[in-house]
């Protein structure tokens, strides 16, 4: 009978068992974010398993840098539209204000009226 070879999932996790002195030795704040990594190494299973000519260590980076891109894309987009609405808010009452009659004008009117 022929030999099977582990599946991707197998490798990944293998992987990951791997580095677990590495990831003890961290601080829990960056072991969280390791374990952030490794969700988005085995999101990306059945790419990295097509990538037959490559070792899954030598993929998994790049499947961790596109998930990282994509996060700081829609960041950098949710920041842009922040921007543009707190500067639109900025220069609404801007126009609202000059729409406003002067401050000596309004005196005046006061004093026609008896005010």
């Amino acid at each position: 009978m022929g030999r099977t070879l582990p599946s991707t999932t197998q490798i990944a996790f293998g992987l990951i068992a791997e580095l677990k002195p590495f990831y003890g030795a961290l601080r829990l704040t960056d072991q969280l974010i390791l374990d952030k990594f490794f969700e988005d190494a085995l999101q990306h299973r059945t790419a990295i398993s097509n990538a037959a000519n490559l070792l899954p260590m030598e993929v998994m980076p790049f499947a961790i840098l596109l998930e990282e891109h994509k996060r700081n894309t829609h960041i950098h987009n949710e920041l842009f539209q922040l921007i543009e609405e707190l500067e639109n808010k900025l220069n609404s009452p801007q126009r609202e204000i000059a729409s406003f009659p002067d401050a000596s004008q309004s005196s005046s009117a006061r004093n026609d009226i008896g005010i």
